[in-house]
């Protein structure tokens, strides 16, 4: 279903069209692949990455721009796509600055390997609740299909204009919880620099909720950051005596949003304090199941802030904790077979670093690893001991465990 609205005059400037798949039957489409400068001034990439072959994959794909002299690249996480399937993805890139022009956006890279994984089961409802407002602003109600609860999804779509792609957005808010059957509300903006120029959406797919990494180097060695918003979030940087942290934060929407950073421990008695453009601000500061700290705190609408969060212990950060309930999914395994809780477990934790994580292949906990499991949940063995073995056969590709 295409949506239309009043064109308006289209003065985007696109830097580049023109890209290349891996292969006939993996691509990104020439005219869903652009750039262009955001309202903030930061340097963006768009792009829509399809499956048309039989089988599904998991997708990598590395952005890249040349001013002919530096190329400055960007790797896309890890996509999981089934046969038919498509995602847009929206990359920027702060650390570019002007004169644009002089800029060559470059044929992407794709690699992918098959595989499979996950897509959460809802689906756009095409009808008339799907209303495209004259700013620009694309409001609908999405449908779980499947038979299992969803949680903390965003729907993403390619912004198109009267010449073409204009920008990929992904919705506000997250949706979910979603029992089957269940209908959930979403609303997408566009870029305010090409708002006025939107006529309709396509290319709508659902997508797990992102955790994005960041890194930051302190004492010569690199400190691990997370964090989940609807804003960017780049350009950490330690203070000298590595107890404060400064990050770069753009919100390009009039809407509040917020940002939760995830920060692993040094002693586990830390105290945050955080800071915007200097000035103390409000903030929540709590402990997940694997003892990481989050410091969560708003980001203005339309603002470009420098948050400066402090309270960092010197010394090297502590290992996170094995959580409680992977014990319990280990148990679920020995009592059922069912091996998928204990898998996606595994992910949880590789992703983390606490265990090795394969690159290709099918997921795959072979039965005969059962005692092993039994010995971990029978306190035989010790979660340091378990998760090494565990690593040992990933690497020796016994255990097949992949990003999803």
């Amino acid at each position: 279903m295409i949506l239309t609205t009043k064109i308006v005059a289209f003065g985007i400037a696109v830097l580049f069209m023109g890209v290349y798949g891996a292969s006939a039957e993996v691509y990104v489409p020439a005219d869903e692949y652009i750039s262009y400068v955001d309202a903030n001034g930061i340097y963006t990439i768009i792009g829509n990455v399809k499956n048309t072959q039989p089988t599904d994959i998991s997708v990598t794909v590395t952005v890249a721009v040349t001013d002919g002299i530096t190329t400055y690249d960007h790797t896309v996480p890890p996509i999981f796509l089934q046969s038919g399937s498509e995602l847009p993805f929206k990359v920027k890139m702060p650390q570019i600055v002007p004169p644009y022009q002089r800029l060559t956006l470059l044929e992407p890279t794709i690699v992918y390997n098959d595989g499979t994984g996950h897509t959460p089961t809802v689906s756009v409802i095409y009808d008339e609740t799907l209303v495209l407002h004259p700013n620009g602003t694309l409001t609908g109600f999405v449908i779980n299909d499947g038979n299992d609860t969803i949680r903390d999804v965003e729907i993403w779509a390619v912004v198109h204009g009267a010449e073409g792609a204009l920008d990929v957005s992904a919705s506000w808010n997250t949706i979910g919880p979603l029992s089957p059957g269940q209908t959930g509300k979403f609303v997408m903006h566009p870029d305010p620099a090409v708002a006025d120029m939107v006529v309709y959406y396509s290319c709508f797919a659902p997508k797990s909720r992102s955790v994005y990494p960041i890194y930051a180097q302190r004492d010569n060695m690199t400190y691990n950051l997370r964090y989940e918003s609807d804003a960017l979030v780049y350009r950490p940087e330690f203070s000298e005596n590595g107890t404060a942290l400064t990050l770069q934060t753009t919100n390009s929407f009039s809407l509040e949003t917020f940002a939760n950073i995830e920060i692993p421990p040094v002693t586990r008695q830390e105290t945050f304090q955080v800071y915007r453009n200097g000035i103390e601000t409000d903030f929540i500061q709590s402990v997940d199941e694997m003892g990481m700290w989050h410091v969560a705190f708003d980001i203005r609408g339309y603002a470009r802030d420098v948050i400066t969060i402090r309270g960092f212990a010197p010394g090297p950060t502590l290992d996170p904790f094995v959580p409680e309930y992977i014990k319990y999914d280990a148990e679920q395994w020995l009592l059922d077979e069912s091996n998928d809780k204990l898998l996606d477990d595994l992910f949880l934790l590789a992703d983390i670093g606490l265990v090795s994580l394969g690159s290709q292949g099918e997921p795959y906990l072979p039965r005969w690893t059962a005692p092993l499991v039994e010995w971990y949940v029978d306190g035989t063995i010790s979660e340091d001991e378990f998760l090494t073995a565990i690593s040992y056969l990933v690497d020796a590709g016994v255990v097949v465990v992949y990003p999803d």
